[in-house]
């Protein structure tokens, strides 16, 4: 009887410390949060800015019944810690840019948010160059930024080009004339512009460099878990874009998929 009494109060106990537990809110909303890894973009996405991608995960995340433990690191490193983590979800990426590095049937991906070119961009002051590709430049003064993939599919001339850190230095080295040219993803390029009151300062080219589109989305691994994320995520973009918030969110340089031709028909740089 003892022993039973013992158990029984132990039980007791165990569940006493449980309810406890969730009224307090600990150990509870934990188990229940995806990781999302975000790729941190200074002008768009730093988890402080209140601006573009940050605002947009406010608004996704606004349900209390979708909820994501979100942390912000450079794209190498957010894409290490997506693969290493089979329970967790990144954003914002181009689904099909991934499968470089994992297989096309192990991942899932939402609704698209909206789309980034790759562009060329020269001084306003040049007028008088016309400019069809960037094979109209001497490679070794085009710049890019560091890090980007995207380059290596212009061919064997990419390896002339200048990585350079930031959108702003890009800018500034075109300013000096340190560089004819650069290749800059839109609208990052454009909102850099922006933020340094100079929106006039430069040309763009009005069509994407070798018709390179990135559609962005959230991605998951394929797991249950990882599905009903996506489904819940989804309802949240279709929801917004119905409503014209998320033009409103990303503002007159983001390109949004206005229909599904547009969101198939978009190219994907591998």
């Amino acid at each position: 009887m003892k022993k039973y009494t013992e158990k029984t109060a132990s039980r007791c106990a165990i569940a006493f410390l449980a309810i406890a537990l969730k009224l307090a809110g600990i150990g509870v909303t934990s188990a229940a949060e995806t990781s999302l890894h975000l790729i941190y973009l200074p002008h768009r996405l730093t988890e402080t800015s209140n601006r573009q991608y940050d605002l947009l995960l406010d608004r996704i995340f606004a349900d209390p019944e979708l909820r994501a433990a979100r942390e912000a690191s450079p794209m190498k490193r957010a894409l290490t810690l997506f693969l290493s983590d089979p329970g967790s979800c990144i954003f914002p990426i181009s689904v099909k840019a991934l499968y470089a590095v994992a297989e096309p049937d192990a991942i899932v991906s939402s609704e698209l948010v909206d789309i980034v070119s790759l562009r060329l961009y020269t001084p306003t002051a040049d007028t008088g160059r016309a400019f069809t590709s960037v094979d109209d430049f001497d490679p070794r003064r085009v710049g890019y930024i560091a890090g980007s993939g995207t380059v290596q599919g212009l061919g064997p001339k990419h390896e002339l080009f200048i990585p350079i850190p930031s959108e702003e230095q890009l800018i500034k080295m075109l300013e000096l004339g340190r560089l004819d040219a650069f290749l800059g993803h839109h609208p990052d390029t454009a909102l850099a512009l922006d933020d340094l009151n100079r929106p006039d300062l430069l040309r763009v080219s009005p069509i994407t460099v070798s018709d390179v589109r990135f559609p962005i989305s959230f991605v998951c691994h394929d797991t249950a878990d990882g599905r009903h994320f996506i489904d819940d995520v989804n309802a949240r973009i279709e929801q917004l874009h119905g409503a014209g918030d998320i033009r409103r969110i990303l503002g007159p340089h983001a390109d949004l998929p206005k229909d599904a031709e547009d969101a198939v028909g978009a190219k994907v740089s591998q």
